[in-house]
């Protein structure tokens, strides 16, 4: 968590737009309904507004295409997913698309953008526990990293992504990414380098909880990653991810001889190559907070190759199931199912994972269930309390941030989890056994993709409390 918050997204709702006003009257609304079933042919589609982005980065976001014929009755449709698109590209703080039609039987489509802010320079102050509710409580500043964050968004304005980062506190590390999506318009490709160095970290889990172990005389863990991908996009709603990754991690004895099982048994060296596909289709009408929609997305990871630690050797199925749909004009429902299953019996504990890390069951946020299979369905049902609305801050000199764009749901939710582990400390009892947590909670939405969320949450054994979650998306 970045105490520096930017954000900026906005809902604008598309307007009638005229060509050529005094030759080409646009149709009106009662016109267009009797004519519904005409087909149009798309003219030109006119681009305002992207000083940085590249006008064939829009276009790639676009339902519709020059010189192919629509339905009159579909174009609303049309205009309507195109521009969810576009603002899930992350991009631009507003879009609008209007159109105009000719009584040639031709459309002319103009989409307005106003663009971000796509330059970040910024300190870094953040907590490294998994969620901001166990940083609270476990009250410890020592688990806190500072450094300098460099980002550019929308590189070269072709969509890319490049960031580096320098950090020390809790973990000192270097990194370096780059995200190239836009490389031969459907196919793109990007690496990612980082070094890690902890002078604490988790060594084992007891009684539910990661147990800390810090030394006061040197660095404690080593940690180097890289890896390379390649993605390809099939259409406006189907990805491909191929990644080929190399991992090594470097212990002091102190961590080998309390938990022998940190790597593979009585080892304080690992190193493993990874091969992984995964396969997505998002039709979310927004990644940051859907209200509508569908996301699937599966994948298959082979772990060790027998190339250095013959012990080390699995192969897992991940998947995720979202939907998101609409009762009423204030009311929505979401539901999310994941799952995960490894053929190993044993993982080295710094790569075992389960429930309580990349996500959780409301009310376990101070607990993690560590297993090789796992199980998670969440569920929420959804009221606006205040519609997405937009408040011009007069006195910011700078377009970008110049509009504040926020919006308030109230929710109800329920949660249930299973993990899996063969074998497990006596006093890690959450495991192996069905966990269930449900709760209420208020969400805000606001600019630059952030969401917070403020919950009240009970768990299976009675334990309850007020959480904080940051960009917690169902």
């Amino acid at each position: 968590m970045s105490v520096i918050l930017f954000c900026l997204c906005v809902v604008i709702k598309p307007v009638a737009f005229a060509a050529d006003n005094d030759h080409h009257n646009v149709e009106s609304e009662k016109e267009r309904s009797t004519q519904s079933d005409r087909y149009v042919e798309v003219r030109q589609i006119l681009i305002s507004g992207n000083k940085v982005t590249r006008s064939r980065v829009i276009l790639n976001e676009l339902i519709v295409k020059q010189g192919e014929k629509l339905l009159v009755n579909r174009l609303g449709r049309a205009i309507k997913r195109s521009r969810e698109n576009l603002l899930n590209t992350s991009l631009f703080n507003f879009v609008s698309i209007s159109y105009g039609l000719r009584q040639d039987e031709t459309v002319v489509f103009h989409v307005r953008v106003e663009e971000r802010w796509y330059w970040w320079v910024f300190p870094i102050f953040e907590h490294a526990d998994r969620n901001f509710s166990a940083f609270l409580d476990n009250g410890n500043w020592s688990r806190v990293n500072y450094g300098i964050y460099i980002k550019k968004d929308n590189f070269r304005g072709r969509n890319e992504v490049l960031k580096f980062r320098i950090r020390h506190g809790y973990s000192t590390q270097f990194s370096l990414y780059y995200h190239s999506p836009e490389y031969r318009r459907k196919t793109g490709w990007g690496f990612a380098i980082n070094f890690n160095a902890y002078n604490q970290l988790p060594y084992i889990t007891a009684s539910n909880r990661p147990v800390d172990l810090k030394l006061f005389d040197g660095v404690i863990q080593y940690l180097y990653k890289t890896e390379v991908f390649y993605s390809f996009r099939a259409d406006l709603s189907q990805r491909h991810w191929l990644t080929l990754g190399y991992n090594q991690y470097h212990v002091k004895d102190t961590v080998v001889t309390l938990n022998p099982q940190y790597l593979t048994p009585g080892n304080d060296r690992l190193r493993y190559m990874e091969l992984s596909y995964q396969y997505k289709y998002d039709t979310r009408d927004s990644k940051v907070y859907p209200l509508k929609g569908n996301l699937v997305t599966v994948k298959l990871a082979k772990t060790g190759f027998g190339l250095w630690d013959a012990d080390l050797n699995d192969f897992s199925v991940s998947a995720q199931l979202h939907k998101h749909f609409k009762f009423s004009n204030r009311w929505n429902w979401g539901t999310m199912f994941k799952g995960q299953v490894s053929t190993s019996k044993e993982l080295p504990y710094v790569i075992k994972r389960g429930i309580g890390y990349n996500g959780f069951i409301n009310g376990y946020e101070l607990y993690v269930l560590d297993g090789t299979k796992s199980a998670l369905y969440q569920n929420k049902l959804l009221f606006t309390l205040i519609e997405p609305r937009i408040k011009h801050l007069d006195f910011v000199p700078l377009s970008q941030f110049a509009k504040l764009h926020y919006a308030f749901y109230l929710k109800v939710f329920g949660d249930v989890g299973y993990v899996y582990q063969s074998h497990q400390l006596a006093s890690n009892t959450m495991v192996n056994s069905w966990q269930y947590g449900y709760g209420i909670g208020v969400d805000l939405v606001t600019f630059y993709d952030k969401v917070v969320s403020f919950n009240y949450a009970t768990n299976k054994f009675g334990q309850h409390g007020f959480f904080v979650h940051l960009n917690l998306v169902l």
